[in-house]
């Protein structure tokens, strides 16, 4: 593609087309790669949610910071936060379940499951959904999915 095709009317290459979206689909697969029917919506990276989330776990890691300088500075060693296993894994689904915006109702034989955030991280932290927390998981990694189309060609 040569820049002539992106150049608007003004004589500005327009790069608009190449802007993430704010939410894309994902469909979950089998192990085998079948499409099982789950549709997640996903936040894209300038999507309100996904900003404020960047934003929270900024501020937490500055925080995090100025109490080591303030240890520092004091003369005292700094205590990190002790987590269990548990909770850093929680911590983790908390971060990918905080980018999923909805999803259509599912049954894992405990009868159906709308969308919602609990519902989300209570589902996503059990081992045997690893599966799927994996796909949606690779699917904010992979900056194609949240690329319109048109700037694919």
């Amino acid at each position: 593609m040569t820049t002539e095709t992106l150049k608007t009317e003004t004589g500005a290459v327009d790069l608009s087309g190449f802007l993430p979206v704010d939410e894309t689909t994902l469909e979950i697969l089998t192990a085998d790669g079948r499409k099982t029917g789950w549709t997640i919506r996903l936040a894209g990276p300038s999507h309100p949610k996904t900003i404020a989330l960047n934003d929270a776990a900024a501020r937490k890691e500055l925080f995090r910071q100025k109490q080591i300088e303030q240890a520092q500075v004091n003369g005292k060693k700094y205590k990190s936060e002790e987590k269990t296993p548990d909770e850093a894994r929680r911590e983790t689904v908390q971060s990918i379940v905080g980018r999923i915006l909805g999803w259509n109702p599912i049954n894992i034989g405990t009868g159906p499951i709308e969308f919602s955030e609990k519902a989300a991280e209570d589902l996503l932290i059990k081992p045997e959904m690893g599966w799927a927390y994996v796909q949606i998981a690779e699917a904010f990694g992979d900056e194609k999915r949240f690329t319109p189309r048109s700037a694919t060609k």
